[in-house]
């Protein structure tokens, strides 16, 4: 039996690799009863089958660990999406898009791009998603376009006017995820204005995206009043947005006073946002909205402390009179006076108040 098991032992012969490895000289000859040393070219082999039964199960178990070990390093990633650099022209915009045109043109885009200019492209990667372009825009086409950005619009901007790659991952994600990743990474940088804001879930709510404000606030963590306050000025009449120098200044507390205004009197909230077209951009955001809603059945008073008188000269609106929400009445002047011209209203102010 033995003997048998001796012979087959010897059929085994021992692997390529294992035959250039170079052992210990020092303890294999004196293992072996060397005399002379072992030249450097010639090979040692076992003579002996068990010899070469052992050598082969040692290269065995020493490749059975190195692959586990490269298994658990693996492990290490796993569930981990890598960045890649893309040309920023192969990403398109999102068709939730919810930055507003005046977003890349304030002071924090430009120090967020001069950011991306001094590193050489964005450090935070952006999010993207592959698209498939079925017969889409002849200039999406020629462009290339692969991808569309799920969060990092103003990253992406300013990498596209760079002319510099724009570092993003890339997953596959559905519209309800793309909505919902775009409005909290918004959230936890610069955050969206309520216009923007509103905007954005308008056309969520549009296309059908959410079947109610509740699901969607639902949806995105927030607060059911502030959704509605934001899809209240979003849905204001475009002649009242356009009576504000930017979108951007339309403030979530005023969403109730303008939805009233437009409720009550809209003809006449129309009228009088016409009518501030030729001051947009010489007004305070404040003044616009003070002038839109001071005439809906009120007159200026603690009754609707919001309510202002504009005084103009040359049908430029030079000064403001209003009451402030604790009754006190505030006079504005578009301009800056000099010390003898605020001097001289000081006196005026003393005879008006002897009278």
């Amino acid at each position: 039996m033995g003997k048998k098991l001796l012979e087959k032992a010897g059929l085994v012969g021992a692997p390529k690799a294992l035959a250039q490895v170079q052992p210990d000289l020092g303890s294999i000859q004196a293992s072996r009863g060397l005399d002379r040393p072992t030249p450097l070219g010639e090979a040692i082999r076992p003579k002996t089958a068990p010899g070469t039964m052992l050598g082969f199960m040692t290269a065995q178990s020493s490749a059975i660990q190195e692959a586990e070990q490269l298994r658990a390093r693996l492990a290490e990633f796993d569930g981990a999406t890598p960045a890649r650099k893309l040309d920023p022209r192969s990403v398109r915009v999102s068709k939730w898009a919810n930055r507003h045109a005046a977003s890349f043109e304030d002071a924090e885009f430009a120090a967020l791009k001069a950011e991306i200019a001094s590193a050489g492209g964005n450090v935070q990667a952006i999010k993207v998603r592959p698209v498939a372009l079925q017969g889409g825009g002849a200039a999406e086409q020629e462009a290339g376009t692969r991808y569309e950005v799920v969060y990092g619009h103003r990253r992406h901007r300013a990498c596209l006017e760079l002319e510099l790659p724009v570092l993003a991952v890339i997953e596959d994600v559905s519209d309800q995820q793309l909505f919902v990743d775009m409005e909290r990474e918004n959230r936890d940088r610069k955050d969206l204005s309520a216009w923007e804001q509103g905007s954005m879930y308008a056309r969520a709510l549009d296309a059908g995206l959410y079947p109610s404000n509740r699901k969607l606030a639902e949806a995105i963590g927030r607060d059911l009043g502030d959704v509605g306050k934001a899809l209240a000025l979003a849905r204001l009449p475009a002649e009242v947005v356009a009576a504000f120098k930017s979108p951007l200044d339309l403030q979530y507390r005023w969403a109730k006073p303008l939805a009233d205004a437009q409720q009550q009197d809209p003809e006449g909230l129309i009228a009088r946002a016409r009518a501030l077209k030729g001051e947009v951009g010489a007004l305070s955001a404040r003044t616009v909205f003070s002038t839109l809603i001071g005439a809906v059945g009120q007159g200026v008073g603690p009754s609707n402390p919001l309510a202002e008188i504009l005084v103009k000269r040359a049908k430029k609106v030079v000064a403001v009179v209003s009451t402030d929400d604790k009754g006190r009445t505030v006079v504005r002047f578009e301009t800056a006076l000099d010390a003898d011209r605020r001097r001289a209203l000081a006196r005026h102010i003393e005879s008006f108040l002897d009278t």
